[in-house]
């Protein structure tokens, strides 16, 4: 009997032992995962306002590529109501009505630390050309050469709004303008809201499911796992929608999933590894998230009309040549290239011969060149860079180009308009070049003068056209 006795309280004591370790492990496991719940909040609140913002810099951005910077630079109040002021402000105001921007406009310095409206799309109560801009540090950047967003609303007479600023480059790479698009600080705030709660609830389930792993640690561990599975895919499930809402439009392509993600036996199957389930449904939700953070980011440095880089993705590039300079490491060359006779196929067969042959520039530019060296920076002017690359080898990329040009030429004589390109290029000297900026003069400069030349070799026919 009191051999008995000892031997259960033995017993006890070790229960009561090794409950104590599970309750202290759990208990630490516990709050180290509210821990990084609240810190994983923290960062997922901050990449859902990156997203959101980066969303509204390409709005700007496209905007802006839709703008020829040698016409709108040249703007004065008598070109308000001329066919090339209203062509502009058409393309502005159909691009307002088909986003969630409240406003887009036109907007010039004209002295230190002064704006000026050069044009407005709003249709009830636009502002008047001169009208002074109310100032935000991202109108100063983008008066810099670099686009931005406000971190922060700026109130004016037309409401309360968060603005996205990006520069219109001209044929010399001068800013020659500035578009501006205004969002509603409510609907902005609102944006942050919705998501922040959803991912919120999103850190609010994982701590769910950390308690329900510790149900798994003193029960049935299958039964558990696959609970916690059946969670996790409406988890991913919530998180997909959230970011589909995000970037919704048709350029973008899901990622291709391996077989153990697409084949969805192994999440329902109770003979199936748990774990392994775990592992596959996480794997793939870290998947689609950050394609969508990637496709993001490629909007708001592709130009929307061609899919070549824009202005921003040239400035970006540019930077970086300019520290490979300061470093001593640069190699590069720079080519510059204009359509000939744009306008006038515009003006003769209409705006979508226009953009035909604009898109087939790109097209022939990038394949010379490779897709992420070729830069659109205006209506009807590229610029592409070739690093690392002899002199010889740029003539023949060049060489290249022209018997390219020739074949589209041909294959499309029944087509209305012919694609003519004047093209100059020049390399970056070391010892001599400081800058980017003195090499791309030096191309510009050898374009302008091939475009003077191509004009003496038709003046018939421009005797003709005008």
């Amino acid at each position: 009997m009191q051999k008995r006795t000892k031997e259960n309280n033995a017993r006890t004591s070790g229960l009561s032992y090794t409950t104590r370790y599970v309750l202290l492990f759990s208990a630490l496991l516990l709050a180290t995962n509210i821990v990084l719940g609240a810190v994983i909040l923290r960062q997922s609140v901050s990449t859902v306002r990156k997203m959101v913002r980066q969303s509204m810099l390409s709005m700007s951005n496209t905007a802006a590529s839709l703008v020829d910077g040698d016409v709108a630079g040249g703007f004065t109040a008598d070109d308000v109501g001329s066919e090339d002021y209203e062509y502009i402000l058409s393309q502005l105001s159909a691009f307002q009505n088909n986003t969630d921007i409240e406003y887009i406009y036109m907007v010039r310095q004209d002295g230190d630390d002064h704006y000026v409206f050069v044009m407005d799309a709003d249709p009830e109560d636009p502002a008047d050309f001169g009208e002074d801009v109310l100032i935000t540090e991202a109108l100063r950047s983008a008066a810099k050469g670099k686009a931005m967003v406000d971190d922060e609303p700026a109130r004016d007479e037309w409401g309360n709004f968060y603005s996205a600023y990006s520069p219109v480059l001209d044929s010399e790479g001068r800013i020659a303008c500035i578009i501006g698009v205004d969002y509603d600080a409510d609907w902005y705030d609102r944006k942050i809201l919705e998501n922040s709660v959803s991912v919120g609830v999103i850190s609010v389930l994982s701590v769910i499911l950390t308690l329900l792993l510790l149900l798994v640690v003193t029960g049935n561990i299958r039964k558990k796992f696959t609970e916690l599975n059946t969670d996790l895919s409406t988890l991913a499930t919530d998180v997909e929608e959230l970011a589909t809402d995000l970037v919704s439009d048709a350029g973008y392509k899901r990622p291709e999933r391996s077989a153990a993600e697409e084949d969805t036996e192994i999440y329902n199957d109770l003979s199936a590894d748990d774990i392994e389930a775990l592992s596959g449904r996480i794997r793939s939700m870290h998947t689609d998230i950050k394609a969508y953070i990637d496709h993001v980011h490629e909007k708001a440095l592709t130009d929307a009309l061609t899919g070549v880089g824009n202005t921003a993705a040239y400035m970006e590039r540019t930077e970086k040549l300019e520290a490979a300079i300061g470093e001593g490491t640069a190699a590069f060359h720079v080519a510059v290239f204009d359509i000939n006779y744009l306008k006038h196929m515009n003006d003769e067969y209409g705006h979508m011969c226009g953009d035909r042959v604009i898109k087939a520039a790109a097209e022939l530019i990038a394949g010379a060149f490779g897709d992420s060296n070729a830069f659109r920076i205006g209506g009807d002017e590229f610029i592409a860079i070739a690093e690392g690359v002899s002199d010889e080898e740029m003539t023949a990329k060049l060489a290249g180009l022209d018997d390219d040009i020739a074949r589209y030429n041909e294959a499309n004589r029944d087509k209305d308009g012919t694609l003519s390109i004047s093209k100059g290029q020049a390399s970056y000297i070391p010892g001599e070049d400081e800058t980017f900026k003195s090499v791309f003069s030096r191309a510009d400069k050898d374009m302008y003068e091939s475009k003077v030349r191509f004009h003496k070799e038709h003046r018939e026919y421009d005797r003709r056209r005008s």
